[in-house]
């Protein structure tokens, strides 16, 4: 009998625990809806030390002729993320702009890579 009085100790306990973690649910879900954040204050986004406006000099890509500009994405820290396409295969700069160089270049190759069977 004592062993029956522990088991059913126990399943009311959990039961308990149950409902206060499903109302505990409910209610964070009413408070989100109630109080929605705006996607943009996820977190706050360091201003480059580069003033707007500035005098920076002639700002160049050395690209081939063809070559357009597809997509340009604001990194932190005063970089640029620049995709091209046309004057050969596409690529990806990402460009320090206060300092005016070229960091990194992504070339997306044209050519289907050779498939490579296991012996």
């Amino acid at each position: 009998m004592a062993g029956s009085r522990g088991l059913l100790a126990a399943v009311i306990g959990m039961g308990v625990l149950l409902a206060v973690g499903s109302l505990v649910l409910v209610a964070v879900l009413v408070h989100r809806i109630a109080h929605p954040h705006p996607a943009g204050s996820a977190r706050p986004v360091a201003e480059a030390g580069v003033a707007p406006g500035g005098d920076y000099g002639e700002l160049v890509l050395d690209e081939p002729a063809g070559t357009h500009v597809t997509a340009l994405t604001r990194q932190d820290a005063g970089l640029l993320a620049v995709a091209l396409t046309g004057g050969g295969p596409d690529r990806v700069l990402l460009w320090d702009v206060a300092h005016r160089r070229i960091l990194a270049r992504l070339v997306m190759s044209r050519v289907p890579a050779q498939a490579v069977l296991a012996p």
